[in-house]
């Protein structure tokens, strides 16, 4: 028999309105087990951290500096994918079935014979109001809501929108696409019965640290436009729930429109930017340093295993170091075999379980100590257990080798783009001032502790942020208390 490429699979799954925190779970799962992500420009560009690193990735979305794609070319690309065997990922900004063209993409993949599915993602028509603080419902103002497009003016043959229905009713209007049609839409609403007086909220770039509102009326709505120099993506509500204004939803977010460079050391995205990215900034990471092995790390593992009876690691790197090393050596795994692993952070865990390999945490390392003089090893930066029970040897088996840097951040910091740039440990002070310093003189240091701040000294940088105690979090709000002081000082100027 001939053998036969086996049929691939395309999902269709909406990215949410621009914060990456609001991507389904289900989304999450899908992108992390892609070949090929087909994406959108409204699509937030960190998630595409979650697809694996071998995934292709197509940007199709409409962008001034890139080519446009039509929608038939968008749909031979998800079905070419899928019959070659992949599973594909079509990541949709907001909800891939409102205003995305989603139901083309899925009858495009039937007619094809792929098998195509649906994750619905959260709409910007619901989600970008309620984080301006604009409930698009409200028991004693609308209880009732339109979504509606803008992208055809009204009048326009193929528009379907019955725009005096709506002008003549109550219910709140969302406009999605519709900036470039903003006076032809006042117009229409006016000319249909709606007031001038009207409230009108134009929130530009909503759920992402750019995110600003405009607030007018229906009548000053495109003269005020045009003055505020409101630009794409926004969304437009047009109803008495537009006046309303939720301050809570700014003091959740007070970091929005600040950018944040965060210096990482390692690879992977960390907690850092996931906290300054709660708190409404825009974080950039960068690798400043990654770590490699130490020098003669393959003989100081080998000779320190010989007699251990415990094995302690301080993060997934440095399991992966132990298993690298080991086999430098000639040899594997097995030679962990009767000794008892510890883990330091719940990422060990994970990381020695993919291995096959059990452990104990520090606590039960200490609590499980064999009867006499045992030894454990301690890697890397973690702290050897409370017990008298273990004598402790380090073995140094990695460290920290700065990167190469990145054009684009050498770029944007020329140009002042960034607000701030916080940097959680000693090494991603060196590394930022090696390989970007000097830094601009209005550009906030934000360090993670006294060490931190000694580092940055050392090399050259001026710190002005330092949380009360160490850690990511304490961190992240000292940033925002130092932002808002600023602002509040300028605000009473």
């Amino acid at each position: 028999m001939a053998d036969e490429q086996s049929t691939g699979e395309v999902w269709l799954v909406g990215a949410g309105p621009g914060d990456p925190g609001l991507l389904t779970v289900r989304g999450r799962e899908l992108l992390a087990a892609a070949d090929v992500v087909v994406v959108d420009r409204l699509a937030g560009a960190m998630l595409l951290d979650l697809a694996p690193p071998w995934a292709e990735i197509i940007h199709v979305g409409k962008s001034p500096v890139a080519r446009s794609w039509s929608q038939e070319e968008i749909n031979a690309v998800l079905v070419d994918r899928a019959c070659a065997g992949s599973r594909v990922v079509r990541l949709k900004g907001g909800d891939p079935y409102v205003f995305g063209r989603g139901g083309e993409e899925a009858e495009a993949c039937a007619a094809a014979g792929v098998p195509c599915g649906v994750v619905p993602g959260v709409t910007s028509a619901l989600a970008v109001p309620a984080l301006a603080g604009v409930p698009v419902t409200h028991r004693d103002a609308a209880q009732e809501i339109v979504i509606v497009s803008g992208h055809l003016p009204p009048g326009h043959p193929r528009s379907t929108v019955d725009w005096a229905g709506l002008a003549a009713s109550r219910a709140t209007i969302v406009v999605l696409m519709g900036v470039a049609r903003l006076m032809d839409i006042a117009d229409a609403l006016l000319a249909g019965g709606r007031a001038a007086a009207t409230p009108v909220a134009v929130i530009e770039r909503g759920a992402t640290p750019a995110q600003r509102v405009l607030r007018t009326t229906l009548d000053a709505l495109a003269v005020d436009a045009i003055a505020a120099g409101v630009r794409s993506p926004a969304v437009i509500v047009v109803g008495e729930v537009a006046a309303r204004d939720d301050a809570a939803a700014d003091r959740t977010r007070p970091l929005a429109g600040v950018r944040v460079l965060v210096a990482r050391t390692r690879p992977r995205p960390g907690r850092l930017a996931r906290e300054l990215r709660a708190l409404g900034a825009d974080a950039v990471e960068t690798v400043v340093a990654r770590p490699a092995p130490a020098v003669d790390a393959v003989a100081g593992l080998t000779a320190a295993l010989a007699g251990a009876d415990g094995l302690l690691f301080a993060d997934p790197d440095e399991v992966a170091a132990v298993v690298a090393l080991l086999r430098r050596a000639g040899r594997d795994v097995r030679a962990l075999a009767g000794l008892t692993l510890a883990a330091a952070d719940p990422r060990v865990t994970a990381a020695l379980d993919a291995l096959g390999l059990s452990c104990v945490t520090r606590d039960g390392l200490a609590a499980g100590s064999p009867p006499g003089q045992g030894r454990v090893l301690v890697v890397g930066a973690a702290e050897p257990p409370a017990s008298g029970e273990w004598s402790v040897r380090r073995v140094p088996l990695l460290t920290d080798v700065i990167a190469e840097p990145d054009p684009r951040i050498v770029e944007e910091l020329r140009h002042g783009d960034f607000d701030v740039a916080a940097l959680a440990s000693s090494t991603a002070a060196r590394g930022t001032a090696e390989l970007y310093g000097p830094l601009p003189p209005d550009l906030l240091v934000a360090a993670m502790g006294r060490r931190s701040a000694e580092a940055c000294e050392a090399a050259g940088l001026r710190v002005d942020i330092v949380p009360a105690e160490p850690g990511v979090r304490p961190l992240a709000a000292a940033v925002a208390d130092f932002v808002t002081a600023n602002r509040v000082a300028r605000g009473s100027e």
